[in-house]
This record gives C-alpha cells, sequence and structure tokens, in this order.
C-alpha cells in the first residue's frame, strides 16, 4: 500500500487517540477532582458525555485496525 494511505491511517488513529485521551482525562477530573466539580451542577451528564466519546473512539479505532490494518506489519493492507 501507498505511503499516503499509510500516513492518512497513521494521521486518523493519532485523532482517535488524541479523543479518547481527552474523555480519559475528563472523566479521571471529574471522578477524582472534586474542586472544579462544583463549577459544574450537571456532573453526572458530563461524565456520561465523556464516556459516550470515550467509547466511540475506541469503538473507531478498533474498526479501523481490524479491517484495514495488517495486524503482523501494522501496514495499511490492500483491498
Amino acid at each position: 500500500m501507498n505511503s499516503i494511505s499509510n500516513q492518512l491511517m497513521r494521521a486518523a488513529l493519532a485523532r482517535l487517540e488524541a479523543e479518547r485521551q481527552e474523555a480519559l482525562a475528563i472523566i479521571e477530573l471529574y471522578l477524582n477532582a472534586s474542586v472544579g466539580v462544583g463549577d459544574h451542577p450537571d456532573v453526572i451528564t458530563v461524565i456520561i458525555t465523556a464516556t459516550h466519546k470515550l467509547a466511540a473512539a475506541e469503538e473507531s479505532m478498533e474498526t479501523l485496525q481490524r479491517n484495514f490494518i495488517n495486524p503482523s506489519t501494522g501496514i495499511v493492507e490492500d483491498e
């Protein structure tokens, strides 16, 4: 597969990983740092929203890897 395909796949996975990390940080913040929680009266909604973003990012990453990346080489597979 050409290098542009691999570069695009790496970029997509990097963006999804960033979204995953952001969601994890938000959840950790609300669960472990009670200082800012008082400023946000709807903490449960924020945690649920972050959880949805986390699940979507992880599912998307797994889908790309399962369908387009060769597990032995880590390279985008030809159709």
